[in-house]
């Protein structure tokens, strides 16, 4: 597959905006808000977040379908597919995991009210906390540096003192979108503040842009903060990987 030049990833803004599903995490990387990879062949094209989230726009042929194979193994792509039959298309080929997730959309007028326990306080992600918030979900697994960030991004998290308890920030951005991240640190789960830091961020994110919000399906936890807060299920799709458990 042949990889294009970054100057020239305008050019697939249209190509990012005809796909449909997570649509924000393709337009983030083409309109430069964030890093990825674009890939085209004859009929296809890739955009590959930061994250390795990765879509396609197109049809691809077998050829092409090996490729895209070949990167989930060798690069450790997380293929974003909608398509069914291309799913036990590339099943078929061996080595790789289909992983069901739901993808929220924002059906609330305005962002739930807040309210953060007297022990905890609500805080910016700053450049300290960019650089400290480690976890499953962090703001450095999605952008390349805190400048980044601080341009393009936004994130709240809650403290304990000087820990970061719980922490929502934007997983990707458009000008209409803005994906939440979101992780508890181990110490304080079960408590409700995962709710609180989302939103705290909802509250920011709203009126200009939208909010949205994926998770696998086997993580009811995301999934019940999400309906909580008032988003709802919109759709589905099949992340496809390498199996954790493989070595690299």
């Amino acid at each position: 597959m042949k990889t294009i030049d970054i100057d020239n990833f305008s050019r697939f803004i249209p190509s990012a905006e005809s796909i449909k599903i997570c649509t924000v995490f393709p337009i983030s990387v083409t309109k430069k808000y964030q890093s990825g990879i674009i890939y085209k062949t004859e009929n296809c094209i890739l955009i590959r977040h930061k994250n390795n989230f990765t879509f396609l726009c197109g049809t691809p042929n077998d050829i092409e379908i090996n490729e895209i194979h070949n990167l989930i193994l060798s690069e450790m792509l997380k293929f974003m597919c909608n398509d069914n039959s291309l799913c036990q298309k590339i099943a078929k080929l061996g080595g790789v995991e289909l992983i069901p997730r739901d993808i929220f959309i924002y059906a609330a007028g305005t962002a739930p009210e807040v309210h953060i326990p007297e022990s905890f306080y609500l805080k910016n992600i700053d450049s300290e906390l960019f650089n400290k918030i480690t976890g499953r979900v962090a703001p450095s697994m999605y952008w390349d540096n805190f400048e980044q960030f601080r341009q393009n991004g936004l994130g709240v998290c809650l403290m304990h003192g000087n820990e970061a308890a719980s922490w929502a920030f934007s997983s990707a951005v458009s000008d209409e979108e803005v994906d939440i991240g979101i992780e508890t640190a181990q110490v304080f789960q079960n408590r409700g503040l995962a709710y609180m830091a989302a939103a705290a961020l909802i509250n920011e994110i709203l009126p200009s842009r939208r909010p949205t919000w994926t998770c696998q399906r086997s993580n009811l936890g995301s999934s019940r903060t999400a309906e909580k807060l008032g988003f709802v299920k919109s759709g589905e799709c099949i992340l496809i990987r390498k199996p954790l458990n493989i070595n690299q």
